[in-house]
């Protein structure tokens, strides 16, 4: 309190500290700052409960922080309808939350992010979308452009030294956030590019029918020993998301894709033909047994019996196969087709902490190449191919000789 009243005493205004008992060991406790035209600041606790009831201008002060953000502008909101204005002022705290919904709403989000934003000079322009119109009045105010309006020289800094001072402390994602006002998502990319394109191979195909001989229609002539070498995984999906077969063949240790069906909205009866089609061609699938998954699962294990899997989709069942796969690309025991959907299916994927500090693996929808859905897919085909199969036809024999052999020729 004494610090506030240092602080105040220079424009002659007056900060009271009041604390008002209305209950048992419950007490409200409020800060006022008069001013000598008579307007009075109050300051209140980011809490839902007490900010209700409160007339007023309201500012909203670093709210992308607030525990229950959500609730409280619901309780403030009102305020408006009473002729009274809503400010919110926060530092970017990721791509959640109701500051970055409000954020979205004026347009703040539009800028770009990356190594070109990152490196900007101080004279670059900062020009947000010229189409949008926002709902709200948006404003931002970056370390670039308050250096342009003095910050350093009020300082006695030279601009330059001032800002590389600052940079040399944080890293590119603290500083995109902290000074440039940019909405950092706080998950991180699973699959990086330079991963990604360390496992594209030429020789593996995601043209369905390209790259092995059983696919393109055209199998091999089997000995009663010969058995399939083809494993699959299948993320099932219907309408907003793409519904994939994933083809691996396991050669050795490495897994080489031989084959990507995408079945974009296409019907229950029609999947399930197309995956039907493959079961001769295939030693195991693996599906994704979530949600409309679990009938199409159960009908392929009853025409198929042993030859199909069906897997849960919880969140300790993705970390482990996001993890499985992440592991086999970095020692190179993976081969994927260098198509434009695997690739933007594979770099999408990001891993995030929930509060509870559990690993979430999530990706945004996108129109065009689904959600991840190609990755799951693989995922999928490797955790097939990591399950040992009983091929009794290579390795059963017979040996020795029946003790009953001769025996009906000696006795006639």
């Amino acid at each position: 309190m004494e610090k506030v009243q240092e602080h105040v005493r220079a424009f002659g205004a007056v900060a009271e500290y009041k604390e008002t008992t209305f209950m048992e060991d419950v007490s409200l406790k409020q800060l006022e700052l008069r001013m000598p035209n008579g307007s009075v600041i109050y300051g209140l606790p980011a809490n839902p409960e007490t900010a209700r009831g409160f007339t007023g201008n309201v500012t909203l002060d670093e709210f992308a922080f607030h525990a229950d953000a959500d609730r409280i502008y619901t309780a403030l909101y009102p305020t408006i309808t009473r002729g009274y204005s809503l400010e919110i002022i926060s530092t970017p705290n990721g791509q959640t939350g109701k500051f970055y919904e409000l954020a979205k709403a004026a347009g703040l989000t539009e800028f770009g992010v990356g190594s070109s934003e990152l490196a900007r000079t101080v004279s670059e322009p900062r020009t947000p979308n010229s189409e949008f119109r926002p709902a709200w009045s948006g404003h931002r105010v970056t370390l670039y452009e308050a250096v342009e309006q003095g910050l350093a020289r009020q300082l006695k800094i030279p601009d330059s030294e001032f800002l590389s001072a600052l940079r040399a402390g944080v890293d590119d994602r603290d500083w995109a956030q902290e000074y440039c006002c940019e909405f950092v998502s706080t998950a991180a990319q699973w699959i990086s590019p330079e991963l990604w394109q360390a496992c594209v191979s030429s020789e593996a195909s995601a043209e369905f029918g390209v790259g092995s001989s059983e696919l393109a229609g055209k199998p091999e002539p089997r000995t009663p020993k010969s058995e399939p070498r083809l494993y699959a995984g299948w993320d099932i999906a219907r309408k907003r998301d793409l519904s994939v077969i994933w083809i691996s063949e396991l050669v050795g240790d490495v897994t080489w894709t031989r084959g990507v069906m995408a079945l974009r909205n296409l019907p229950t009866p029609d999947q399930l033909r197309e995956a039907r089609s493959l079961m001769p061609l295939l030693r195991r699938m693996t599906i994704d047994q979530s949600g409309m998954g679990l009938a199409l699962f159960e009908q392929l294990a009853r025409e198929f019996p042993g030859k199909v899997e069906g897997v849960q989709f919880t969140q300790a069942k993705k970390e482990a196969m996001a993890v499985r796969v992440k592991d086999r690309m970095e020692k190179r025991l993976l081969r994927i087709p260098d198509s434009d959907e695997c690739r933007h299916s594979f770099l999408s994927l990001k891993r995030a902490v929930t509060d509870t500090g559990l690993a979430r693996f999530d990706a945004e929808h996108d129109a065009k190449y689904g959600h991840a859905d190609h990755f799951w897919a693989c995922a999928l085909a490797e955790a097939a191919a990591e399950q040992p199969t009983a091929n009794w036809a290579e390795c059963a024999f017979v040996t020795g000789e029946p003790v009953a052999a001769g025996l009906r020729e000696r006795v006639l």
